[in-house]
């Protein structure tokens, strides 16, 4: 697969650039929402930004902070020994050095995935905290490798995550199929890669709301609400409401009780116009 090869290519981009015996394998790749990766990922790291295109989604690469100083270390002759119990920003001098390896590490990405899905990807900035990430929706599905990481031999290993925007990479998958037949392996790592898609898209949890039809008002009237206040809302009492997730209308359905809790009864076409 694309991402083994990433791994091996990564290992030797490690071992040339830290003069260190590195090792990174690849442990996993699923497809999940944006949002469960984001709530996954640990609140102080290195976050690397980058887009596998110039102009489109943005990917993400994720490590450890124990990691991503200890690799600078290394790079200015150092024995890796960095103590991070203190999150703190990094100097401009180790931006710099960073991104060098960014880019070098992209440059792997991009060789790998070759022959399976094209990209040139751009290097973005660098973030510590998981909060500031606001790359996609909450609701986009995107595909995530996980790889084990250790800088030098008989480490302790730590993990990387590397996240890229799934539409543009089936596109990407799309068109390199039609463009060539490929090898053997080339069909055989689409194949999986199609397998892989079919079976986890399908698992991933989506949030869905009843919603009405929404009024709308102007910022000064919005901020000058009151307890008590009324706001008119434009949906009439005979319609039904919209059954929606991530802004599309699936269905419609009538508001009910189930138990103690509010529910919602799904209705067909016909059974709205009889109301």
């Amino acid at each position: 697969m694309a991402f083994e090869t990433f791994a091996r290519q990564w290992s030797t981009l490690l071992l040339t650039r830290l003069r260190q015996t590195s090792q990174v394998t690849l442990t996993g790749v699923s497809a999940r929402s944006y949002d469960e990766y984001v709530r996954s990922l640990p609140g102080y790291g290195a976050f690397f930004t980058f887009r596998p295109d110039a102009g489109g989604p943005a990917g993400l690469f994720q490590l450890s902070a124990e990691t991503a100083f200890a690799s600078l270390d290394f790079l200015l002759g150092g024995h890796g020994s960095v103590v991070t119990t203190e999150e703190r920003e990094p100097t401009e001098i180790e931006r710099r050095l960073f991104g060098d390896l960014i880019t070098r590490t992209l440059a792997e990405l991009a060789y790998a995935f070759a022959t399976t899905a094209p990209m040139k990807p751009v290097p973005g900035t660098l973030e510590t905290s998981a909060q500031f990430l606001q790359l996609a929706a909450a609701a986009d599905v995107v595909l995530v490798a996980t790889f084990s990481i250790t800088l030098v031999e008989e480490g302790e290993p730590s993990e990387a995550t590397m996240m890229l925007p799934m539409g543009p990479l089936m596109a990407r998958l799309h068109q390199a199929s039609g463009d060539a037949a490929g090898s053997e392996d080339e069909q055989r790592v689409r194949a999986e890669a199609a397998q892989t898609l079919g079976t986890t898209v399908p698992e991933l949890p989506v949030d869905v709301s009843a919603r009405m039809i929404p009024v709308v008002m102007r910022p000064s009237d919005v901020l000058a609400l009151e307890v008590g206040d009324v706001v008119r809302i434009p949906h009439p009492t005979a319609r039904p409401l919209d059954v929606v997730t991530h802004d599309i209308v699936l269905a419609r359905a009538v508001a009910g009780a189930s138990g103690n809790r509010l529910a919602c009864l799904v209705v067909s076409p016909d059974e709205e116009n009889d109301r």
